[in-house]
């Protein structure tokens, strides 16, 4: 059904100039919940401040969707979108009722606005992220993912779900399996949240040997029934995308927002710890610049629609700052460097919680929005709502309805070519989905895409060649000898990939390694180099020893963002079995952080208490308060010790936790306050985002402060207490600061400065 626009031009401006100064003042800062009005969908977009040239329209709200969780197109550009009626909040749903559906709405005329609609589904509960693909539907409804099979394309479900992973939590409903994607190698990836615990496997799998995941991306293969953890770390990922060259990039929440993301990579974790003790130093964000803490969504415009100016920049929705944001991605050694592009578009709104993108047919930016006055889901206040938004430069040209699947196997390959890459996705699943089931006519297939990747003439185009040659079977079988011919390919990114490619299997011929390892040495490509330390974490232990030797001797990557750290990922797990071979091959090398790694990995892994803690937790714990609490040190240190936290809240600070529910977690410092003159305590501290805790300060006996930390006390994203200690002029006092339990959920204390000022 159209969605009628008609409004009094008045009233929309009158309304419009309200909000956008309502919205304005909140705008920079970090909230919760709000008390905005519930506005109609043709009040939402005259409050949005569109850019200049481009216009909104309403695909899709109220009453026809509510509570949209999560969206995707199939490949007659037909949008699917997840209904959760079961969410009540982050920590509870109705686990026991069949409320949820999935309905897919098609916009036949290509105006912006969807015109028919049908239900594909309302048998399902809680779900949180969907692919359409392999003649069916992908998912995401923990603590399964399921894959509903409707082979012959009539929108209606052929059987029950077919249950191919199961053991994901949702300790958190908003940090579970969510942002469902196809990989240019032809895996399902997936993100997940930092405070939901999942133990992933196949039905039956014992827990000894299911694949933990607490925080990171994980990916799928349709056809081998495979999984695997692609990477480790993040937060609430939300958003997760590739590049024009094929590079993973994740959006996420509180931690800083954008991170460049390697196939075996471990990342900057919010509040826990890392899976691994010995990781030591993970990857940082590549961003250059701050917005407020939750971002939402990851497409990057790979379209012809937008001004060329747009071409690879990554489309986000910032819920904080309710608004759509550009970045650009500025290549830097094996990574890059995240510019700010655009506060794109502003959208006025303080319901307005955007937080999945996708491209379209059309070159169309499409934005999902939950819609709530309460943005972090502690709540729902504005219940069976629920808006989808076209963005499209004015004027654009109406397209053609596509359908993938009615396209021969030729044209399917041409699709490749497309400057849209949206049809090179779809075309491409596509070519995959029929290799596997034996309906592919090879032979012209395999010589087509070769030609099309011998007249490629750029890098992404070459790409989306090997790509489609990889999922369609080109190089399966004793054909794999043509990719490994690709290693020595002018063409970096060939390079790359290819070495990836070849090591999915983690079983790369004697041949291939040989290369490997004349590329460890000699290749001077950064990307290569990074690519080939991600492929040795995939190798066994006696076959990594070489090519991690000849990685160590480039002297330019020491300062890399993320080959030193990639390198000691790969080398960690070698060095309780063979330590000396390990030293050997980290001080034979030329990267400080490799030498350094192993001979603290050597220590920690052979001093250990009888109770199993480290003999240098103690003194790392003291050094990482005193950098910002001198003089103060910490004792009862409960779970995760105390971390020194790079980015929180876009500062540098450390965070504790209570050791039990009655034993809290002090700061202590023994101190002379001066006679005669002003002393105070000043501290800066924080709060877990979906939790609180109780601050307590005390000189000796006497109780100072006593508050608790968190969002509904505080308001803001940091607290700063001055407090006099003037009154002990003269005197030693014991001074103590409290992280204190308050209900026993996610108690961490975050603190970024404390130190007494005499004046």
């Amino acid at each position: 059904m159209k969605t009628n626009l008609s409004v009094s031009r008045f009233k929309l401006i009158c309304l419009f100039l309200c909000l956008s100064s309502a919205a304005f003042a909140q705008r920079g800062k970090q909230h919760k919940s709000s008390d905005a009005p519930f506005l109609k969908p043709a009040e939402a977009v005259a409050a949005m401040e569109i850019p200049e040239g481009f216009e909104v329209s309403i695909f899709a709200a109220e009453p026809d969707i509510g509570e949209p969780i999560a969206f995707t197109f199939d490949g007659r550009g037909r949008l699917w979108v997840v209904e959760n009626y079961n969410y009540v909040n982050r920590r509870s749903h109705k686990q026991d009722e069949i409320l949820s559906r999935i309905q897919i709405f098609e916009d036949t005329d290509s105006d912006g606005v969807f015109d028919t609609k049908k239900l594909f589904t309302d048998q399902i509960k809680f779900s949180s992220g969907i692919a359409v693909g392999f003649g069916g539907v992908y998912l995401g409804s923990p603590p399964e993912l399921l894959f509903i099979p409707d082979a012959d394309g009539d929108d209606v479900p052929d059987g029950k779900p077919e249950i191919l992973l199961d053991g994901w939590g949702f300790q958190d409903r908003h940090e579970t399996l969510n942002s469902f994607i196809w990989g240019p190698d032809g895996w399902l990836y997936g993100c997940h949240g930092v405070f939901t615990q999942s133990w992933v496997g196949k039905p039956g799998t014992p827990k000894e040997d299911r694949d933990f995941i607490d925080a990171g991306i994980w990916r799928f293969h349709p056809v081998k029934k495979e999984f695997e953890i692609f990477a480790r770390g993040l937060s609430n990922s939300w958003g997760f995308d590739f590049n024009d060259v094929g590079h993973g990039f994740a959006t996420c929440c509180v931690i800083p927002h954008l991170f460049h993301i390697v196939q075996g990579g471990v990342y900057h974790k919010q509040s826990k710890a890392h899976v691994n003790p010995y990781v030591y130093d993970d990857i940082k964000t590549i961003r250059d610049h701050t917005h407020l803490s939750a971002h939402g969504g990851a497409r990057f415009y790979l379209a012809d629609t937008f001004p060329e100016k747009y071409r690879d920049q990554l489309f986000m929705c910032n819920i904080h700052e309710h608004s759509v944001l550009t970045d650009v991605m500025v290549p830097k050694g094996s990574s890059y460097i995240g510019q700010h592009g655009e506060d794109f578009m502003p959208t006025n709104d303080l319901a307005w919680v955007g937080f999945s993108v996708e491209i379209g047919p059309d070159g169309g930016v499409y934005i999902l929005d939950w819609h709530d006055t309460d943005i972090c889901g502690n709540s729902i206040n504005f219940p069976n709502s629920g808006r989808i938004y076209r963005i499209m430069p004015k004027g654009a040209k109406k397209i053609q309805r596509p359908n993938i699947g009615e396209l021969s196997d030729i044209e399917l390959v041409a699709m490749q070519s497309h400057a849209n890459d949206w049809y090179v996705r779809q075309a491409r699943v596509e070519l995959q989905a029929r290799s596997a089931t034996g309906k592919l006519d090879r032979k012209p297939v395999y010589a087509a895409l070769e030609k099309q990747f011998a007249e490629a003439t750029t890098s992404p185009k070459r790409l989306r060649a090997l790509w489609a040659m990889h999922v369609a079977g080109c190089y399966a079988g004793d054909r794999q000898e043509a990719l490994a011919a690709l290693l020595s390919h002018e063409d970096a990114h060939i390079r790359a990939w290819s070495v990836q490619l070849l090591t999915e299997d983690k079983k790369p011929s004697d041949d291939v390694l040989a290369k490997f390892l004349e590329m460890a040495t000699d290749d001077d490509s950064p990307t290569v180099r990074l690519y080939l330390a991600s492929a040795v974490g995939r190798l066994p232990i006696e076959q990594r020893w070489p090519i991690l030797a000849a990685l160590a001797q480039h002297e330019e990557d020491i300062g890399d963002s993320n080959i030193p750290r990639m390198l000691w990922f790969a080398l960690e797990p070698a060095v309780p079995q063979f330590p000396d071979k390990a030293l050997q091959t980290a001080i034979s090398g030329k990267i400080p952080f490799l030498q350094e790694s192993v001979a603290r990995r050597m220590l920690s892994g052979s001093l250990t208490k009888s109770n199993g803690k480290r003999v240098n937790d103690s003194a790392k714990w003291k050094s990482i308060v005193a950098e910002f609490a001198p003089g103060f040190e910490p004792f009862n240190v409960g779970q995760g010790g105390v971390r020194k936290l790079q980015e929180f809240r876009n500062e540098q600070g450390f965070q504790t936790h209570p050791k039990d529910k009655d034993t809290p977690c002090s700061l202590k410092r023994t101190v002379k306050i001066p006679a005669n003159q002003k002393t105070t305590l000043k501290l800066r501290a924080s709060y877990h985002p979906h939790a609180d805790w109780q601050l307590r300060v005390l000189a000796d006996k006497e109780l100072l402060h006593d508050q608790i930390v968190s969002y509904k006390t505080v308001k803001t994203e940091w607290i700063n207490l001055e407090i006099d200690l003037s009154k002990y002029a003269g005197k030693s006092i014991n001074l103590i600061l409290e992280n204190k339990a308050n209900n026993w959920m996610n108690e961490f204390g975050y603190w970024g400065s404390i130190k007494i000022v005499t004046e």
